[in-house]
C-alpha cells in the first residue's frame, strides 16, 4: 500500500505547503545455488556450486505531482536502489527511474534517468533472479536506463505511442566540448496496444556507434494473455550490432570464464559484432494464492555482422517455478533453471564445445 507519509511528516515539523508525495517501494532477497560447466574437446571445466544471498533489486521511491492548472499537471519521481547488502551502487540517489515533467491532455512529457521502452518489456519474465539461467537475462538484456527526453502519447482505444531521445553529451560526458569521440546518441520509439486482458508491444532502438562504429539496432515484441487464472506471454527480438560476440557469449557464463587455461571472453575472434535473434515464452495458471509458472527461452546462433560467420551457437533455457501469495504485498518466489548453450560455440580460437549453466533459487518479496 502506497503512503503519502512524508507530506504528513512535513506537517508535523512545520515545513510548509508541499505537494502530495507518495512513498514506495519493495524488499526483493533470495537465497540461490548455481554452476556452470564449460565443456569441449579439451575436456570439461566446472565451476565450483556458489550459494548466495542476494539482493533481487530492492528499491525505494519518492514521487509527487501537483496541478498547474485546468489541464498541466507537474509530476516527478525519484526512485533508487536500496540493496539490503549494502551494495556500494545502492548509494547514489535516482539511479533507477527518476524525472521531473508534465501532463495534460497532450500526454506525458519527462526529463530525467529513464528506462527505454525494451527495459519496461519484462511482463514475460515473471522471475526473482540473480543469474541468467533462473529468469529472462538474456532476452531481457537489450534493455537500458539513460538519462534522456521521453514523450507517452495519450491512449487512443487502447493505443499509445512514445518517444525517447538521449543526447551525446548525456552518453559521452567526458566528450560534450571536444565531440572527438563517436557520438553514442540513442533513439527510442514504441507502440503499445492494451485491454484489461490483452496486451502488444512493441518498441524499436538505435544506439550510435554501439561496437565501433557499428550502430546497434534493436526491434522486440512481447505479446500477453492475462485473464481467467490464466498467463501466456510470448517475446521475440532482433537485435544487430547491439554487442561484440564476446560481450553475447558472457551472458552465458556467470563470471565463470575459464576454459583450458584461458579467458574465453577474450578470444579476439569475438571482438565482431553480432546479431542476434531470440524469444521466449511464458505460461502459467494461478490456483488461489499459488501461482506456478514455465518459461523457455531460445537464441539462434549470433553471427557476424560484416563476416556472416557464425560466432556463437544457439541456446536453450528452461525455468520452471512459482510464487505463493501470503497478502497482496508479501510472496514467496522460487524456481529451477537450466540453460544451453549449444556444442558447437567457439570456445577458443580454435575449440568447439557448450556451456551448461543450472541453478535454483528460493526468496521473499515484498511491496511497500
Amino acid at each position: 500500500m502506497q503512503k503519502t507519509i512524508l507530506a504528513l511528516a512535513c506537517s508535523a515539523f512545520s515545513c510548509g505547503v508541499y505537494a502530495d508525495v507518495t512513498l514506495y517501494g519493495q524488499i526483493k532477497s533470495s537465497v540461490s545455488t548455481s554452476q556452470v560447466k564449460i565443456k569441449g574437446g579439451a575436456g570439461t571445466e566446472k565451476s565450483a556450486a556458489s550459494t548466495r544471498i542476494n539482493d533481487n533489486t530492492s528499491r525505494i521511491g519518492f514521487k509527487g505531482s501537483e496541478k498547474l492548472g485546468d489541464d498541466l499537471t507537474a509530476i516527478w519521481q525519484l526512485e533508487q536502489r536500496a540493496s539490503i547488502l549494502g551494495q556500494s551502487n545502492s548509494e547514489r540517489w535516482g539511479n533507477r527511474d527518476s524525472f521531473i515533467g508534465v501532463e495534460g491532455k497532450f500526454g506525458k512529457l519527462r526529463a530525467g534517468n529513464m528506462n527505454n521502452m525494451l527495459n519496461e518489456m519484462d511482463t514475460i519474465d515473471t522471475w526473482m533472479w540473480s543469474t541468467n539461467a533462473l529468469g529472462l537475462g538474456v532476452f531481457t538484456r537489450t534493455g537500458s536506463r539513460n538519462v534522456s527526453l521521453r514523450y507517452d502519447s495519450p491512449k487512443f482505444a487502447g493505443v499509445q505511442l512514445n518517444a525517447q531521445y538521449s543526447p551525446r553529451d548525456n552518453q559521452n560526458p567526458d566528450d560534450k566540448y571536444t565531440h572527438e569521440q563517436a557520438g553514442r546518441d540513442q533513439y527510442n520509439a514504441g507502440i503499445t496496444y492494451s485491454n484489461p486482458e490483452f496486451f502488444a508491444k512493441l518498441a524499436y532502438n538505435l544506439r550510435k556507434n554501439r561496437v565501433g562504429n557499428e550502430d546497434g539496432h534493436i526491434v522486440r515484441l512481447e505479446t500477453a494473455y492475462d485473464a481467467d487464472n490464466v498467463f501466456l506471454g510470448f517475446g521475440a527480438q532482433y537485435a544487430k550490432a547491439n554487442e561484440s560476440a564476446n560481450t553475447y557469449l558472457a551472458n552465458f557464463t556467470d563470471g565463470f570464464n575459464t576454459y583450458n587455461g584461458s579467458d574465453m571472453t577474450k578470444d579476439t575472434g569475438k571482438e565482431e559484432a553480432v546479431k542476434v535473434i531470440d524469444a521466449a515464452v511464458t505460461a502459467g495458471y494461478n490456483f488461489g494464492n499459488w501461482r506456478p509458472r514455465i518459461s523457455y527461452a531460445h537464441g539462434w546462433p549470433a553471427k557476424g555482422v560484416d563476416s556472416g560467420e557464425k560466432l556463437v551457437d544457439k541456446f536453450d533455457q528452461i525455468v520452471v517455478g512459482g510464487d505463493y501469495r501470503f497478502s497482496k504485498r508479501t510472496s514467496v518466489r522460487g524456481q529451477v533453471g537450466y540453460m544451453r548453450l549449444g556444442n558447437k560455440t567457439r570456445l577458443t580460437a580454435t575449440d568447439k564445445g557448450k556451456i551448461e549453466q543450472t541453478a535454483a533459487s528460493l526468496g521473499l518479496h515484498h511491496r511497500f
